[in-house]
């Protein structure tokens, strides 16, 4: 613990007595009554030991305790092995570490004769330890390194503690190994620290400025593909384009190749905001000099969030197009003889495209100049000179400067919010412009008096021209309102910046520590389970911070999945039941699975070590090597397994090469060696910074360098005697380097035949797992939209600063479906990048890409609608038009259950209808949905939603028709099929009756 926390830390708690002091007096009580604090509390009081001091104290000492814990499970182990050495020898004579021996590994530390009772206890300790690390490792992802650390310490330690005759040999040869490893710590701690620091922070200070330039390009490429829609067809399907490609030609159509590339920007957002999330919740727990706290960042996530939303609603548009061109049967290229519909319905849009060009490339404009007032403010770049003078005015006058406010002036807030209005007053003119290009003259008093005008738009139309003209209406409210919505969620993003500047946080740095609630959600976290045991449990979401006594009733599809063998506890003796039964559950799981699977392929080339004939051969020649690789290489998939196998391989043989770069160019002298080892490892590190997905390869590049350069400068300092009395005996560098290649090789060979004994666990079982979750997700995402939505039709959504109001809870729950479909996905593309590195078995597996693209885009697609806000009298027809509808969510969540376990699904599934609510409110009201309410909020969220849901329907059935065909569905029918064989001048017809129990494809 630091100096700067620790007086920071004595402040608060100093500052809490002082009030405790001052507030003495008003309640003074009689002298002659005793006081009634307990002595215990007031020792604590006087010591200061609030809670933030106490998380700082167990904080301070939870590093050296790690460290220890690894040792005294070691020192455990030796001992243990001494005494069964004593117990099963007459005479122990102290080792001498002579002929017959494995040598002196540290000093103090003479190993002896072989003992098989001290080999078996040894061999038993490094199968447990191996076993426990692996479970671990594959139930808490996040305890990867620290796994590492404690498999490579026991694999020594027990590699080494058969030989060991006495406990004091053992425990100076733990001793040793203890300070080697927290020597390294030390300095890379030292190095981490003092040299180039980097923290989380910084990486999240790298991602929002990349976040933020990613938005303004996409924006800038939506702006061109609207721009492209005014010369081309706009139903031609993205498949013809993709066609042309594959057979070399260029595409003709400029506005598939924007439609594309603006999906590739609105994905490139989603994958920054899934990095974000990834990294924010370390930044949030460091301590640092700096200016924006972690609630700060907290805020801001949420903000970028708000701004992505819309953003890949509106890359949905090319989408959108191509359905429509599905259901009216224009999916192909333009011929002779179509549908002279399409020619009609193609020109009207590059009509409209022209009409919203100038309004789209003004607000896109203004939005693209609020992202970079963003980054002014937040000091994400630098202000302009020029501009510093004219921001220190402390009156800003937009009237007065109009046009001439620029990014960065304390006025332009308030003059984006007035283009953004610009751009939501142009639904009227619009209309009267497009009416223009039909030949309908709207009066001039048409939006204040409609009543006798409304006829104009009906007359001489026929039904299918005046649905096309509301299609064409509602996608353009449609784009118009998720672009108002983007240019509203930057303008907060801007207002937050502006609030910041304003306040005096970004003029000076100042020390930024967590919190204590901070901290302890971080202890929680260090052991909470992995996204796919929890990825559908909202619990936690549902009442963080919300308090016990929330008025809300949450389902039970908010809660933890019961157990269906076991009811809930009632007494005591149930629960202690329940925590029993937790043993043999994780003994059966399959992280304990992977942990055994680990151990045996450890000790299945450990045992050497064990055994009287070659227990020597196995310290002195480095067996242990592999057996190291394999207790940190192997992973729970085959895939993954594979392709760390050949990126370890590959950095070892990069590795040898470079060390004899390293030794004989300058022929051994330190100096020399020592510049080449610095360059060499620059260069390793370069490869985890710049391409993470071969890191293994650069990190063992860099470890198998040491190892070898290491040891050879080690023996050039103390000479070959001395480094020869572990046992070992001395090798060249042009020996060294192809033999710990040749035990890496080996050890990963060991890996890969227990990677695929007794059983191979495929990417492809991972994947469908993964799957089912996400569907489950989407479900939970279904339900709260439809929660969402009722809320707000109902007027009963409450206050969403208030924790107990529905409109919190639900946002919370949102947010963190959002958070764990952005992680899950990320999940599913790299379990699906190594499905190549599998070996194949049996016959074709199933693709499942098709079901990730459409779950994926069914997600995004549902998002869009949660900025919608009703008016009064809209919302009470549609209290009435039966607008919820939950058979998708059981759908969603059966097709879920049929992915994950693989059983077929149940007959007779059919997705629900779409709502159909223009029908149904022009049925009530033929008023509610007239064209002069087009200006008004409601009637554009109308718009949206008619769209989203249609389009969420349809991709529902999608996902049914490819689960069916994928898993199969139960079919009990009966066909009569008639059949005719005349080949062999049998009957004519024969009636066959079938009985189809299962269809399995």
């Amino acid at each position: 613990m630091s100096n700067e926390e620790a007086t920071r830390i004595h402040s608060a708690s100093q500052s809490q007595q002082d009030e405790t002091s001052t507030e003495k007096p008003a309640t003074k009580e009689p002298e002659n009554q005793e006081p009634h604090e307990p002595w215990f509390k007031s020792i604590w009081s006087k010591l200061g030991l609030d809670i933030p001091t106490i998380l700082i104290m167990m904080k301070g000492g939870l590093a050296p305790t790690i460290g220890l814990a690894i040792a005294a499970i070691a020192v455990l182990a030796l001992w243990s092995s001494v005494q069964a050495r004593i117990h099963t020898t007459r005479r122990t004579q102290p080792g001498t570490g002579g002929p017959g021996t494995v040598g002196t590994p540290s000093p103090g530390a003479q190993t002896g004769g072989y003992n098989s009772s001290q080999s078996a206890v040894c061999a038993i300790w490094l199968f447990f330890q191996v076993y426990l690390i692996n479970a671990l490792k594959s139930k808490y992802p996040q305890l990867q390194f620290p796994s590492i650390i404690w498999s490579i310490f026991a694999i020594v330690s027990m590699s080494y503690g058969p030989n060991f005759t006495t406990a004091s040999q053992a425990l100076n040869f733990a001793r040793t190994l203890l300070i080697t490893y927290l020597s390294g710590f030390g300095i890379a701690f030292g190095v981490s620290l003092f040299v180039i620091p980097m923290n989380s922070r910084k990486i999240v200070f790298k991602i929002i400025p990349g976040y933020i330039g990613a938005l303004r390009g996409a924006l800038k490429v939506h702006s061109r593909y609207v721009e492209s829609l005014e010369h081309t067809d706009v139903f031609l399907p993205t498949s013809l384009s993709d066609e042309s490609q594959s057979k070399g030609k260029p595409t003709e159509k400029p506005h598939i190749n924007e439609a594309m590339a603006f999906k590739k920007s609105a994905e490139a957002l989603s994958a920054l905001i899934a990095k974000l999330h990834g990294e924010l919740p370390f930044a949030k727990r460091e301590i640092a000099i700096g200016k924006l706290g972690p609630d700060d960042l907290n805020e801001l996530l949420r903000l970028l969030r708000e701004t992505m939303i819309p953003v890949m609603g509106l890359s949905s548009v090319a989408d959108i197009f191509e359905r429509a061109s599905h259901w009216l049967g224009w999916d192909h290229a333009p011929m002779a003889g179509d549908d002279p519909n399409r020619e009609k319905s193609v020109q009207d849009w590059n009509e409209l495209a022209k009409l919203m060009h100038e309004p789209v490339s003004k607000l896109t404009q203004i939005m693209d100049e609020g992202l970079h007032h963003t980054l002014l403010k937040l000091q994400f770049i630098e202000q302009p000179k020029s501009s510093k003078s004219a921001s220190s005015s402390t009156e800003p006058d937009v009237e007065a400067k109009g046009d001439a406010v620029q990014p960065g002036d304390l006025a332009f807030g308030d003059y984006m919010d007035m283009k953004i209005q610009e751009f939501e007053a142009t639904k009227q003119p619009l209309l009267r412009k497009w009416c223009e290009l039909h030949g309908i003259d709207l009066p001039p008093d048409f939006f204040e008096k409609p009543a006798a005008a409304e006829s104009i738009l009906s007359a001489s139309c026929t039904e299918f021209d005046k649905k096309r003209r509301q299609r064409q209406m509602y996608l353009v409210l449609y784009i118009e309102l998720l672009l108002a919505s983007t240019g509203r969620a930057i303008l907060e993003l801007v207002y937050f910046a502006d609030l910041k500047a304003r306040s005096g946080k970004m003029d000076r740095n100042r020390l930024i520590a967590p919190g204590y609630k901070r901290l302890r959600k971080w202890l929680n976290s260090v052991f909470s389970p992995g996204e796919e045991d929890s990825s559908d449990d909202l619990n936690n979401a549902m009442h963080e911070g919300g308090g016990t006594d929330s008025k809300v009733y949450m389902g039970a599809g908010y809660q933890q999945r019961k157990d269906p063998e076991h009811l809930p506890p009632q007494n005591v003796g149930q629960q202690i039941g329940d925590y029993v039964r937790l043993v043999p559950k994780a003994l059966g799981s399959t992280h304990s699975s992977f942990g055994f699977r680990t151990a045996c392929a450890t000790i299945s080339l450990g045992i050497l070590g064990y055994l009287e004939s070659t227990h020597v051969f196995y310290t002195k020649q480095r067996v242990f090597w592999a057996v190291i690789m394999i207790g940190i290489s192997m992973t729970p998939t085959a895939g993954q397994s594979l392709w760390n196998f050949m990126l370890r391989i590959l950095g070892t043989f990069i590795a040898m090469v470079l060390s004899y770069v390293a030794w004989y160019i300058v022929d051994g002298h330190r100096a020399g060696v020592l510049v080449f080892y610095w360059l060499f490892c620059s260069m390793g590190f370069y490869v985890p910074l710049k391409f993470p997905r071969y890191a293994v390869a650069g990190v063992i590049s860099i470890v198998t360098l040491t190892l070898i350069l290491g040891y050879e400068l080690q023996v050039a300092k103390v000479g070959v005697k001395f480094s020869t009395s572990n046992g070992q005996p001395y090798y060249p560098t042009y020996e060294l380097a192809p033999y710990r290649l040749a035990t890496v090789v080996a050890g990963l060979f060991v890996a890969f035949i227990w990677t695929i004994f007794p059983y191979p666990i495929t990417e492809h079982s991972q994947l469908r797992r993964h799957l089912g979750s996400s569907l489950y997700l989407l479900a939970n995402l279904y339900s709260v939209a439809h929660e969402t939505i009722r809320y707000r039709i109902q007027g009963e959504e409450g206050d969403i600063e208030s924790k107990d109001s529905p409109a919190r809870h639900l946002e919370k729950a949102r947010t963190t479906i959002f958070t764990k479909q952005t992680v899950l996905l990320g999940q599913m593309q790299q379990v699906t990048s190594f499905l190549k590195w599998e070996i194949p078995m049996g016959g074709r597996i199933q693709n499942y890409t098709a079901l990730l693209s459409y779950s994926s885009r069914t997600f995004h697609d549902m998002k869009a609608e949660d900025e919608t806000q009703w008016i009064q009298d809209f919302r009470q027809l549609l209290k009435s038009a039966s607008l919820t509808s939950y058979e998708n969510t059981s759908l969603l969540s059966l097709l879920s259950s049929s992915i994950t376990t693989g059983q077929p699904l149940p007959p007779y599934l059919k997705t629900a209808a779409p709502y159909a609510l223009t029908e149904k409110l022009e049925g009530m009201d033929r008023d509610i949905l007239s064209i002069r309410h087009l200006a008004e909020p409601g009637y554009a969220a109308f718009a949206m939603m008619q769209i989203t849901t249609r389009c969420v329907v349809a991709d529902i059935g999608k996902l049914l028709a490819l689960v069916r065909e994928l898993i199969g569905e139960i079919d009990f029918s009966f066909h009569t099929i008639n059949v005719a064989d005349e080949s062999e001048g049998s009957q004519s017809q024969d009636s066959i009756m079938s009985n189809d129990k299962g269809k399995q494809e």
